[in-house]
């Protein structure tokens, strides 16, 4: 059970996320919590959900699409178990500090393995502290960000 300071992501919210998101064929909702994401999904759809007995880092079947909000402490963990699972793309919405994890040997990563950030969407909520980034990874190659893995 989460604290009473928790809060899952407004639904509306989703629903605009959701439509900034190409999703076709199947999709994992990585961490259903209160299931608005999962709810608000369309087609074959599939959920984890740890305080419901599915670990997501366990998930072992290929989907097209994950998406959701993850616990922003584990996010990169998250990032990276999807690359290895998803066929199209994978979509998660993430805080500044998670933002900021985002190395250039974490987009080389991406990019070894084939998925480009296609689209940034910045959003806020009134509960939350600061800005929130809602990231959108596909296969479709692009230059949209570059990085130098040089540290100076």
């Amino acid at each position: 059970m989460k604290d009473k300071t928790f809060h899952y992501t407004n639904e509306q919210m989703v629903k605009d996320l959701i439509k900034l998101t190409p999703i076709k064929g199947s999709v994992l909702d990585a961490g259903s919590g209160d299931k608005v994401w999962f709810n608000n999904l369309k087609g074959k759809k599939y959920e984890c959900e740890l305080d419901r007995g599915c670990d997501f880092y366990e998930w072992d079947k290929r989907v097209d699409w994950v998406i959701g909000n993850p616990p922003f402490h584990e996010s990169w963990k998250f990032f990276e178990k999807s690359v290895d699972i998803v066929n199209t793309g994978i979509a998660f919405l993430i805080n500044n500090q998670a933002f900021n994890s985002w190395t250039p040997k974490r987009f080389e990563i991406f990019k070894e393995k084939g998925f480009y950030l296609n689209k940034i969407h910045i959003v806020s909520d009134k509960r939350w502290f600061g800005r929130y980034y809602y990231l959108i990874f596909t296969k479709e190659k692009n230059d949209f960000i570059s990085w130098n893995a040089k540290t100076y």
